[in-house]
C-alpha cells in the first residue's frame, strides 16, 4: 500500500455557514440520530473569511487548479458574505469551476447581479410545488447571463446512512464489499473547520483533525486520510472502517 499514489484532490469544498432554511427528511443533517453532534448545524455559525483565505492560499501554493464548491450540508445563500467569498476565490485566477449548490429560496435580482459571472456554475434544486416551481425556474434562469445556472425541478434523493426513504441496512449489505473512491475526490472543510472524509461524513466520524492546525497538504497526503483513502480502493476495504461498512452508497 505504501507504494500507491494518492493524486491531488479535484475539489475543495468549503461550508461557509452552518444554516439551512429547509428540513428535508432525507438530508443527513436532519436524519442524523445524534442531535447533540449535529446541533451546530441548527445554529448560525460562520467559517471565518481569514480561514477561507488561508485554505485558498494553501491550495494555490500546492498548485491546485480544480474546483471550489462554496456549499456542503448547508444553504450557502443564507451566508450574506457569499458574493464577497466568491470574488475572493475568483481573484486567484486558477480555480475552476467556482460553484455552489442551493435551494434557490434566497435568490433575488440584486444577489443574482452580484454572483453572475463570479460563480462559474450554480446548481439550483427547487422544492416548491407547481406551477410556482416552473415559474421560478424560468425567472432564475433569466437572471444569470454569465453563470451557468442549472435549475433542477426534479432531483433524485440520495441514500445516506440514516435516510428514512431507503432500506439503508440492506443497501449497506449489498455495497460493503465494493471499493469506494469518494475519499480521493475532495477536501471538505466544514463550518467548524473539521476535515471530513466524504459527503456522508457529516459530523467528522474519522477524526481527521481541523484546519488550519493541520495544513491541507498534510491532511491530504498524510495520515490518517491517505491510509483510509487508499484502503477504500480495495474490494472489502470498507470493512476496515465501521462507518464505511454501514454506508448505503454504491
Amino acid at each position: 500500500m505504501s507504494e500507491e499514489i494518492l493524486k491531488m484532490f479535484q475539489y475543495l469544498d468549503l461550508e461557509t455557514c452552518s444554516s439551512c432554511n429547509r428540513f428535508c427528511p432525507t438530508c443527513i443533517r436532519n436524519s442524523h440520530p445524534n442531535k447533540k453532534k449535529i446541533a451546530s448545524w441548527f445554529e448560525h455559525n460562520l467559517l471565518p473569511i481569514k480561514v477561507i483565505k488561508k485554505a485558498l492560499d494553501q491550495c494555490a501554493e500546492m498548485g491546485f487548479v480544480g474546483g471550489v464548491c462554496l456549499s456542503h450540508y448547508n444553504e450557502p445563500l443564507m451566508d450574506e458574505r457569499i458574493p464577497e467569498i466568491a470574488r475572493l476565490v475568483k481573484s486567484y485566477n486558477q480555480f475552476y469551476p467556482i460553484f455552489l449548490n442551493t435551494n434557490g429560496d434566497f435568490i433575488t435580482k440584486d444577489l443574482a447581479e452580484e454572483l453572475d459571472g463570479v460563480l462559474d456554475k450554480m446548481i439550483v434544486s427547487l422544492y416548491m410545488e407547481e406551477p410556482i416551481k416552473s415559474k421560478r425556474k424560468a425567472w432564475i434562469e433569466s437572471l444569470f447571463k454569465k453563470t451557468n445556472a442549472d435549475v433542477l425541478t426534479y432531483t433524485e434523493h440520495i441514500a445516506t446512512h440514516f435516510s428514512p426513504k431507503f432500506d439503508v441496512k440492506r443497501l449497506a449489505e449489498l455495497n460493503r464489499e465494493h471499493p469506494c473512491g469518494e475519499a480521493e475526490i475532495r477536501v471538505i472543510i466544514n463550518h467548524r473547520r473539521q476535515y471530513l472524509l466524504c459527503c456522508d461524513d457529516v459530523v467528522g466520524n474519522f477524526g481527521l483533525g481541523y484546519f488550519p492546525e493541520i495544513s491541507i497538504e498534510d491532511f491530504w497526503f498524510g495520515e490518517p486520510h491517505k491510509t483510509i483513502a487508499l484502503n477504500l480502493r480495495n474490494v472489502n476495504g470498507r470493512l476496515n472502517h465501521p462507518y464505511c461498512s454501514t454506508c448505503p452508497r454504491a
